[in-house]
């Protein structure tokens, strides 16, 4: 299990365009700026190619946003005619490597980027794209082999530290290295937050008195980022914080009310650690109703269902788990125990 957390996460992000919450914008000013959207974008990119048709640069441009707009197919038109145009761009190589991973085409992907590497063997980015690659494909010495020449290029590289980390991670379960590459990157960039992620769990597991806090820290430092306040609040219910971990949770469903993952983990807190079976049966409720199929919070209704003497109930529940999951065996062994309740 500690094995799992530690690498839990890992490659969330390959390839993938920064899809990081960003701050909400200052609403001091008097006459803030219309915002813009990707469609507005995409027409007023589309607009500009009427007039110059010719130009590479306009179809990469609306690729990039098509692409944002999870239109992959139009991207994949326009990255096409942008190499027809530029046979030789690299940016235009590095946005096709990243539609080729959200097409799961991973033989496309490492053919693109060697292309982008023959294009410009002096630029860090695509060397790290293949490093990251190699990591996914479990061809651990290719990816170290990608990412030290990555940083032969230049030693300033968060994202090459990162990957750096995480091959350590995944390869050798070499903690001491992975921290050292993730502290790298995060000092190199202190807007990255996939480093600060990685120590935090690192810490959580193997030095749990800096683990609280190096988490609080990492909170305050990314308020805007739901995840570091999810990761404190995590570490806090397991460690006789339950009231302070509940406190977070609501300020992350402040920003994201249908967030299923946060109202079973209230359920959770409130079942197991503050042992108010009311309240819990109210959030694991709530979780079902935004995703009915989400087997864990089913499960858990059951158990809170049992533990008020509702046993009929909880019966049904832990039978329609195991008509979705049948080898769950807490299931399993809660339908027994159930059922020999009833017989006593």
């Amino acid at each position: 299990m500690k094995k799992n957390i530690l690498f839990l996460g890992l490659l969330l992000a390959l390839f993938a365009c920064d899809n990081t919450p960003k701050p909400e914008p200052d609403n001091t000013t008097k006459e803030p700026a219309a915002t813009i959207t990707v469609n507005d974008a995409i027409q007023l990119i589309s607009d500009s190619i009427v007039m110059d048709s010719t130009n590479a640069d306009l179809y990469l441009h609306r690729a990039k946003a098509y692409f944002a707009n999870e239109q992959v197919g139009q991207a994949m038109v326009d990255i096409n005619k942008a190499l027809q145009l530029n046979p030789n761009n690299l940016e235009t190589y590095l946005l096709l490597a990243d539609v080729y991973y959200a097409l799961g085409d991973q033989d496309n992907i490492a053919s693109t980027l060697n292309k982008a590497v023959e294009i410009n063997s002096l630029d860090a980015r695509p060397l790290v794209k293949l490093a990251e690659l190699n990591l996914l494909q479990q061809n651990f010495n290719l990816a170290f082999a990608y990412v030290d020449k990555a940083l032969g290029l230049s030693t300033y590289n968060p994202k090459a530290y990162f990957v750096k980390g995480m091959c350590y991670m995944a390869s050798k379960q070499d903690t001491v290295n992975a921290l050292k590459n993730f502290q790298l990157a995060a000092e190199q960039d202190d807007s990255f937050y996939d480093p600060v992620e990685q120590i935090s769990r690192i810490y959580a597991v193997q030095q749990p008195p800096y683990a609280m806090d190096y988490l609080r820290k990492a909170q305050q430092q990314f308020p805007d980022i739901p995840t570091p306040r999810y990761e404190l609040a995590m570490y806090l219910q397991s460690h006789g914080e339950p009231e302070e971990a509940l406190a977070h949770y609501d300020t992350i469903l402040m920003k994201y009310p249908y967030n299923y993952i946060v109202l079973f983990n209230k359920g959770y807190v409130n079942y197991v650690y503050l042992m108010d079976n009311e309240a819990a049966l109210e959030y694991f409720n709530r979780a079902l109703t935004i995703n009915p199929a989400y087997i864990d919070a089913k499960y858990n209704k059951g158990r809170v269902l049992e533990q008020m003497g509702d046993y009929s109930q909880a019966t049904e529940i832990y039978k329609d788990v195991l008509k979705t999951q049948p080898d769950y065996k807490l299931a399993v062994d809660a339908l027994n125990r159930v059922q020999n309740q009833e017989k006593e």
